[in-house]
């Protein structure tokens, strides 16, 4: 099942789901003598964030997408207690609120700390996006050190009709890249000029991985022609094709490593010394990544992934690896990076080279231009 990062709507699937589910995992935990795995036991936290590179948040100016559960959340606990100025974001204030309270309490004991301050995001809302950008420019107005896009969802994996954003499309790609991809923009003018950018994407974004079910694939992006919805009255796959919840999700997190491609191109062409890396946090089968499955498939995945195939990654694991992108030293001046924590059950955290297609520089130019066209850009 796809990772969900941060906090959005779901969708819950019936009975039959359940039976085929709970079988599912049955059979993932009985292939285990068949492996032949012996991958070390989970790893808490990344081993190599280094208290050099925590001292580097001192002072910095942070947003975190979907900062109100899992990766997003363990982020800015650890960035806040290193003396960053993270600013939570959730798709309503109430969330955020919340999750700024839980890292400040979470923080408050340790000498020099930062301070969280909670702000409403919902990536699934064009409008929503357009009010914090103008929030930031005319009542925050601090340059942003870092600029994590980590908020998601992945849908029901049964789920046989699609679901929309308040600007009708689709839901998996309106909130993972669409809303991302108009927020960089509009805050690119606020960033800090040795800013970094933050994407989290996965590894699912690369057919070569092995996930299950329909692989990502954007074809020739026939579901983002010029002129036609993308969405609610139009095609609901970025390829063209017949809706597929869990494609959809893979195919979202291809998106975001093209995006990424794309910006660190311009950024670079325009002599800016901006940088932008994405990032896949490995498998962490918490309750946040499984919001959008049913509960009886999930416990036992999470179960099995944890303690028998031992490929499971912690949320502070997964915190970890977005506070190294946002502070490693030796990822000054690069960008256009995959970082991966692969292979799993190895807890170590590595740039890795994404996918073929994830590559395709004509492609990564195109999905920014049918983007563009689609936020209104």
């Amino acid at each position: 099942p796809p990772l969900a990062e941060g906090d959005g709507p779901g969708v819950q699937p019936g009975e039959p789901s359940r039976r085929r589910s709970a079988a599912l995992a049955a059979a993932v935990a009985a292939l285990v003598p068949q492996l032949g795995m012996s991958a070390p036991a989970a790893a808490e936290r990344l081993a190599t964030l280094t208290g050099e590179a925590l001292e580097r948040a001192k002072g910095k100016v942070v947003v975190i997408t979907g900062a109100t559960a899992g990766v997003g959340l363990e982020a800015a606990r650890t960035l806040v207690r290193a003396g960053a100025e993270v600013y939570v974001t959730g798709r309503t204030l109430a969330k955020a609120t919340a999750a700024a309270a839980d890292v400040t309490s979470s923080s408050s004991s340790g000498a020099g700390a930062g301070r969280a301050i909670p702000m409403e995001l919902n990536l699934a809302s064009l409008a929503s996006v357009r009010s914090f950008a103008e929030a930031w420019k005319s009542e925050v107005k601090r340059p942003i050190d870092v600029l994590a896009c980590n908020a998601g969802l992945a849908l029901g994996q049964d789920l046989k009709e699609p679901e929309f954003t308040e600007d009708g499309f689709e839901l998996t790609v309106g909130t993972n890249h669409l809303g991302h991809f108009l927020l960089v923009n509009l805050l690119q003018s606020q960033l800090s000029p040795e800013a970094r950018v933050v994407v989290t994407a996965s590894s699912v974004h690369d057919p070569a991985t092995g996930d299950p079910g329909a692989q990502a694939g954007l074809g020739k992006l026939a579901g983002l022609e010029p002129g036609r919805p993308f969405g609610r009255g139009g095609a609901a796959m970025v390829d063209g094709g017949e809706f597929n919840a869990g494609k959809a999700y893979k195919d979202s997190k291809l998106c975001n490593v093209l995006f990424t491609l794309e910006l660190a191109r311009r950024l670079k062409r325009d002599g800016s010394k901006v940088t932008v890396n994405c990032l896949s946090p490995g498998l962490i089968p918490s309750k946040t990544f499984f919001r959008y499955q049913n509960a009886g498939f999930s416990g036992t995945f999470a179960w099995a992934a944890t303690n028998v195939l031992k490929i499971a990654e912690t949320t502070e694991f997964g915190g970890d690896t977005l506070c190294y992108m946002a502070l490693e030293p030796s990822l000054d001046g690069r960008s256009g990076l995959f970082y991966s924590a692969v292979p799993p059950g190895q807890h170590v955290f590595v740039e890795r080279t994404p996918s073929p297609e994830a590559r395709d520089e004509g492609e990564a130019a195109e999905l920014w231009r049918r983007s563009a066209a689609l936020v209104g850009l």
